[in-house]
């Protein structure tokens, strides 16, 4: 193999390693803003928690791609996706945390019942749209 393959992979396995850290970060901030333990809820078959999970992870990943995509290829972006990935997971947890403020009840109890509950359409809504928000201000 020449040299800048094995750099090239090596920079695949650096953005690949910065985006799964990112990914677990957004899945602890969700679950630290819902109650008992999304994780087991969604193995228990939670419908509820399984679109919340599978919403942050989706949103996050369109994050990092941008992020990715826009600050540069090479060593020299890795710093600015690990940044730009970061503020995504906060500007989501903001985002579960304010909806679940104007919402009536708490959202997040609705959340981990065992039946669909219609606040998880809203609450992936806002998901999606916050990571729209933070990936449309990269370009």
């Amino acid at each position: 193999m020449e040299d800048s393959t094995i750099e090239l992979v090596g920079q695949v396995l650096a953005y690949s390693g910065v985006g799964l850290a990112i990914l677990v970060a957004g899945f602890f901030v969700i679950d630290a803003l819902t109650p008992g333990n999304l994780g087991k809820q969604v193995v228990e078959g939670n419908p509820n928690a399984a679109v919340l999970t599978g919403a942050t992870v989706i949103s996050l990943g369109l994050v990092l791609w941008f992020a990715i995509y826009f600050t540069g290829a090479g060593w020299d972006g890795l710093g600015d996706v690990l940044i730009f990935g970061l503020v995504g997971v906060a500007v989501q947890g903001i985002g579960f945390f304010v909806l679940d403020l104007i919402t009536p009840g708490k959202l997040g109890e609705e959340l981990m019942q065992a039946t669909y509950h219609r606040g998880t359409t809203v609450s992936a809504s806002i998901q999606f749209a916050v990571a729209l928000i933070v990936s449309a201000s990269l370009t």
